[in-house]
C-alpha cells in the first residue's frame, strides 16, 4: 500500500551502513550420555577456541530511537596445541591444529540513547543465524623423528555435526561520532550434533569495533 511504501522509504532514508571488526573466543560445549555394557556413562567435554570476525551491518530505524540492523559478517576460529614426552628415551611430539571457517547473519534490534550531539550509548537484542562454511582438526605426530599426519573434517559425509546454528545475541554499544564501540554475548540455540546421546552447544563472548560509513 500507499502507506506501507511511505514507511519503509522513511526507514531506508534514515538507515545507516556500517563495517566492523572484532574478537569472539568461541567455546562448544558437549554434555554425553552412552550405555555400555548396560552401564550408563554420562560427562561433558568443552572446547575452546580463538575467534576473528569482519562483516558489515545495516541499521534501520523502526520508530523513534529503535532501530534493527541486519548484518553480515565471516568468522574464523581457531585453536592450536602441542604435547611431548619421554619413554625410554624415545620422544613423542604431538601438535593438533583445529580451525573453522563460518557466516553469520545477525537480526539485532537495538536502542539508543543520545548522551550529546556525537556520544551514544545502545542496547541490542536479537537472533544470529551461522552456518558453518568448513571445520577441521589436524594432528601431526612425531615418533624418533618419524612423523605421521592425520586430518579430521568436521562435516564429513560420516559426521554428525550440523553446519546450521541459531544464537540469541544480547550487547551494548557506546558510539562516538562515526566510531562504535560494542560487547556482548552469544548463546547458541541449537544442538550441533545429530548423534544419539550428545548434545553440544556453543556460545561466545564477542568485543569489536566498528565505523560508520
Amino acid at each position: 500500500t500507499f502507506a506501507a511504501a511511505i514507511v519503509l522509504f522513511a526507514g531506508m532514508a534514515s538507515a545507516q551502513l556500517g563495517i566492523h571488526v572484532g574478537y569472539a573466543p568461541q567455546t562448544y560445549k558437549t554434555d554425553y550420555s552412552t550405555t555400555v555394557l548396560g552401564t550408563t556413562i554420562t560427562g561433558h567435554d568443552t572446547t575452546n577456541m580463538d575467534g576473528f570476525f569482519v562483516g558489515i551491518d545495516y541499521n534501520v530505524a523502526i520508530t523513534g530511537d529503535l532501530k534493527v540492523s541486519v548484518g553480515l559478517q565471516g568468522r574464523y576460529n581457531m585453536h592450536s596445541e602441542e604435547s611431548s614426552a619421554t619413554l625410554l628415551g624415545v620422544t613423542t611430539t604431538s601438535k593438533t591444529t583445529a580451525n573453522q571457517m563460518l557466516i553469520d547473519v545477525p537480526v539485532l534490534f537495538n536502542y539508543g540513547l543520545n548522551l550529546s550531539d556525537a556520544l551514544k550509548i545502545s542496547v541490542f537484542a536479537g537472533p544470529t543465524i551461522t552456518y558453518a562454511l568448513s571445520g577441521k582438526t589436524t594432528n601431526v605426530t612425531t615418533v624418533a623423528g618419524t612423523e605421521t599426519n592425520s586430518e579430521t573434517d568436521w562435516y564429513g559425509d560420516n559426521s554428525d555435526l550440523k553446519k546450521l546454528d541459531v544464537a540469541l545475541s544480547l550487547g551494548a554499544a557506546v558510539t562516538f561520532s562515526d566510531i562504535k564501540i560494542f560487547g556482548g554475548y552469544n548463546m547458541g540455540l541449537l544442538n550441533l550434533n545429530g548423534a544419539d546421546g550428545y548434545t553440544m552447544k556453543g556460545s561466545n563472548l564477542f568485543i569489536g569495533v566498528g565505523y560508520n560509513l
